[in-house]
């Protein structure tokens, strides 16, 4: 009598476990559904560029590093080794690579001087000319260097620029230095610049004390 009375114990506490296990697993899957219900996943494409626009500036001649720089022309001097004026070229080149413009981009030219604090005040010993394809840069008018839309992966824009320095007083500091420094960016019509847009290049001008 024992004996069966344990092993109808025994059959209760198993079909309690399984109707808790059953429940359980409706209890799981009811969450599951709820949770799918409030929660979706969508996966969708990104297209990426195979390549990107690149601007360059190349120097194409000068004479800034074969001569020195002298504030008055003198007759008889060596003229292989000294200039009243120095002249350098530069070319500026943007490969829109393919990529599609929204507005056309405007070529901006910034200058400085750098003495190597070796006199002060350089803009007042010198005359500066910068011209863009043959016509004098004014930066309230900057020359258009790409236009709107896509281009030819083939295609590509250049401008060409002639720097003209000349001195018009003698430095009397002994041993002076001059770097010209050139800014070179793209910008748009407002002047707004764009990151990894802007080339610098720096000149040096040999002086005379």
């Amino acid at each position: 009598m024992k004996n069966k009375k344990q092993k109808i114990q025994t059959k209760n506490k198993i079909f309690t476990t399984l109707v808790v296990f059953i429940c359980s697993l409706f209890v799981l899957g009811s969450l599951v559904a709820i949770t799918n219900y409030f929660s979706k996943r969508k996966t969708e494409p990104i297209q990426l560029a195979n390549e990107i626009p690149t601007f360059e500036v190349e120097r194409t001649g000068g004479n800034n590093t074969e001569k020195t720089l002298l504030p008055i022309p003198i007759p008889n001097l060596n003229k292989n080794k000294y200039a009243h004026l120095i002249t350098i070229d530069h070319k500026a080149i943007f490969y829109p690579n393919g990529i599609e413009l929204g507005e056309p981009l405007y070529l901006k030219i910034a200058t400085r001087y750098d003495t190597h604090n070796t006199f002060a005040k350089p803009e007042q010993f010198f005359n500066l000319s910068i011209k863009v394809a043959g016509v004098e840069y004014n930066d309230a008018t900057r020359p258009k260097m790409a236009e709107k839309g896509k281009i030819d992966p083939t295609h590509f824009y250049f401008c060409n620029i002639k720097i003209s320095i000349e001195q018009r007083d003698l430095i009397t500091n002994k041993n002076p230095k001059l770097d010209l420094i050139i800014d070179y960016e793209l910008v748009d019509a407002q002047g707004n610049g764009f990151g990894g847009g802007s080339q610098t290049i720096e000149n040096k001008i040999v002086q005379t004390a």
